[in-house]
């Protein structure tokens, strides 16, 4: 044994990590466990030809102590619960918008996924030669036999074919299971097949696989192995099993990711890239979009643009100001700075009087406060602080971070395309009126789902079965989320009501008042049972609950219905609907205040306003040229900002 400790320590001479120490304090870190990593190394010091898996077993060690899995009684038996229920045929449909898989009842079934007290399981204290020399020998194998390898160069290989892991997800050997799957899908590229080839075979493969979609759930939940039998999670999961595909077969890969999305609520999103034979990133997303000799777009605002790396990162923002107080979202040395690969804008921001060595941020909106994403060292020499590779036409906060707060630094601006910089500097002698509609701007879903309402029926009768139906009035308008009043011109009387959903539409009713000469009319709720997913919010009671936001999803597309039976046949004079809502318009009674953010940064009100039945705020003398926010003080927690341009709002 002590020959093999001396050994070890020889190989610190010519060791490839960052300083020479990092083999030894890796070592170290291992405590009992270390015995197991020089194993390793004297595996791969006895032939000269080992030299290169030598390397990448120190490569591993090396940055073997950042990694860990999490583990606790609960979370132990959670996962065994989130394996039972994507091994079994638990699901509905393919939803049409996001084209996957949803969960039935998971959240219903098992609850919330346990929320703390893990307890960290580091790879070094329990990793062991064998898993280490297995893993690096089957990826040692598919980049020296695949052709789409050859000219990847030693340190992309150590980067993003090696890594026996990807983050936190639990700890698992998992390369021939996946090669087992894979590549025999390849068998027919390798003589003269490209990696681009072989990457939109293994994607097709993955689009053809069910994957249930589900946030809530993420990569520290499965390992590799079960998500090669449980595909279930959100954005994240998937693109962790997307490197595990390509990695088994030898394309280099990985994941590229944003903190922030910089025009809606949600924080990080990720995808996936792979590499070409020249080493161009190529990115794809799975269910979104294929990997492709032309690269497709990412069809996201991004701002910055970071990867994830197996490796501590020299230009990493903490290496680079190392020394200074760094905005702890950014405070990754693994994290690496990729927006060169997606944006070729550079911004220059002017700034007088800095401290020298101080670092000036930009902050992107969460609906809530200024998100930083990106930072740089002020130039005084040439009073500016210049942003490399920042994406155009978004809004950005330039802010200072001190003592752990955000100081505004100047106004909010929005880099043009031309390399130009708009500035939003409030001009408060120039007033305006403004008319507003909305507090956050129409949600995706929304463009889709519009068609749903057209053709939808109104109906009376007065057999049970409707067999007897009268269509009151027929909807030709699409859905957008105002509130419908119509006068009914048909003087006979019902025993029953409805509305009776157009075709494909899955009824997406909110909310629904029948009225009699200006009274409005209860009774029995009747209708279609079910709901989309059982979830039971979205039941035919969603429809009467005088709550837009809630709504009525039926489990079937086609002849879902909802109404009223009356104890007594009612005559129908006017009828006041709502179809599927994000509420995120203006709701009569809630109280509304408008900001605008000043030349100096900070935000100031405009005063308040009480929402009313049309829809529409109006506000006077409001300054110009100023970027502006709608805030609903009685409910609600999505709010965007927007400018004023030519009487509409426009969402940043």
């Amino acid at each position: 044994m002590r020959c093999v400790y001396l050994f070890a320590l020889g190989l610190f001479l010519f060791c490839s990590c960052q300083q020479k120490s990092d083999l030894e304090q890796a070592l170290s870190f291992a405590g009992k466990n270390r015995k197991e990593l020089e194993k390793v190394l004297s595996f791969y010091s006895q032939r000269p030809e080992n030299h290169y898996k030598l390397k990448a077993a120190e490569f591993l060690i090396c940055n073997m102590p950042k990694y860990y899995s999490l583990t606790s009684k609960e979370l132990d038996s959670f996962r065994s619960d989130v394996k039972t229920f994507a091994l079994k045929n638990d699901y509905r449909v393919t939803d049409e918008h996001f084209r996957v898989l949803h969960p039935l009842s998971f959240k219903n079934k098992y609850g919330n996924p346990p929320a703390g007290g893990f307890r960290k399981v580091y790879d070094a204290h329990i990793i062991t030669s064998e898993f280490l020399i297995d893993n690096i020998e089957r990826a040692f194998e598919v980049w020296t036999r695949n052709p789409w390898c050859k000219s990847l160069s030693f340190s992309e290989f150590c980067e993003e074919i090696l890594p026996y892991r990807i983050g936190n997800e639990p700890l698992e050997n998992w390369r021939k299971a996946y090669y087992d799957m894979f590549q025999p899908l390849l068998n027919s590229l390798l003589e003269t097949g490209s990696s681009i080839d072989a990457g939109m075979i293994l994607y097709d493969e993955i689009m053809n696989q069910r994957w249930i979609f589900d946030n809530t759930l993420s990569t520290i939940y499965l390992g590799a192995n079960s998500l090669l039998k449980c595909r279930l999670g959100g954005c994240e999961t998937m693109a962790f099993y997307a490197v595990f595909v390509f990695r088994s077969v030898g394309i280099p890969a990985g994941i590229d990711f944003i903190l922030q999305n910089p025009d809606m609520l949600h924080p990080q999103h990720f995808w996936n890239y792979m590499k070409d034979q020249s080493g161009r990133s190529i990115p794809f997303e799975i269910y979104s979009t294929p990997p492709a000799r032309t690269p497709n777009h990412i069809n996201r605002k991004k701002g910055k643009v970071y990867r994830i790396c197996f490796s501590e990162q020299p230009l990493s923002i903490p290496n680079k100001y190392s020394g200074q107080e760094i905005v702890p979202l950014l405070n990754d040395k693994y994290m690496k700075d990729v927006s060169s690969v997606y944006f070729d804008n550079t911004i220059k921001i002017p700034v007088y009087n800095a401290k020298k060595g101080r670092v000036l941020y930009l902050g992107v909106f969460n609906n809530k406060k200024w998100v930083p994403i990106a930072c740089t060292e002020i130039d005084t020499d040439n009073d500016e602080a210049v942003f490399h590779y920042v994406e155009p036409n978004i809004v950005y906060r330039p802010v200072y971070y001190l003592e752990g707060r955000f100081i505004p630094f100047t106004s909010t601006v929005i880099p043009q395309e031309n390399g130009e910089l708009r500035v939003l500097d409030s001009d408060r002698e120039h007033l305006i009126q403004m008319e507003l509609h909305r507090k956050y701007p129409m949600p995706e879903w929304a463009e889709a789902f519009k068609h749903r309402s057209v053709g939808g029926l109104f109906q009376g009768a007065n057999m049970e079965d409707f067999s007897d139906c009268v269509t009151l009035y027929t909807i030709t308008h699409e859905m957008d989320m105002y509130y419908h009043r119509v006068s009914v011109s048909n003087a006979q009387k019902f025993k029953y009501v409805r509305y009776f959903s157009a075709p494909k539409s899955s009824c997406n009713m909110a909310e629904l008042q029948f009225f009699s000469n200006g009274k409005e009319l209860n009774g029995k709720i009747i209708g279609t049972e079910g709901a989309s997913r059982n979830e039971h919010v979205k039941t035919k009671y969603a429809v009467f609950d005088k709550d837009p936001v809630t709504y009525y999803d039926a489990e079937w597309p086609d002849n879902a219905w909802v109404g009223l039976e009356f104890e007594t046949p009612e005559c129908i004079t006017e009828i006041e609907y709502l179809f599927r809502s994000d509420d995120n318009g203006i709701r009569e009674g809630d109280v509304y205040e408008l900001f605008y953010f000043s030349r100096g940064g900070t935000i100031i009100s405009m005063g308040k306003k009480t929402g009313k039945k049309n829809g529409v705020l109006v506000f006077d003398n409001i300054p110009s040229n100023a970027l502006y926010l709608l805030h609903n003080e009685t409910r609600g927690r999505e709010e965007r900002v927007f400018t004023y341009e030519n009487g509409q709002q426009v969402w940043w």
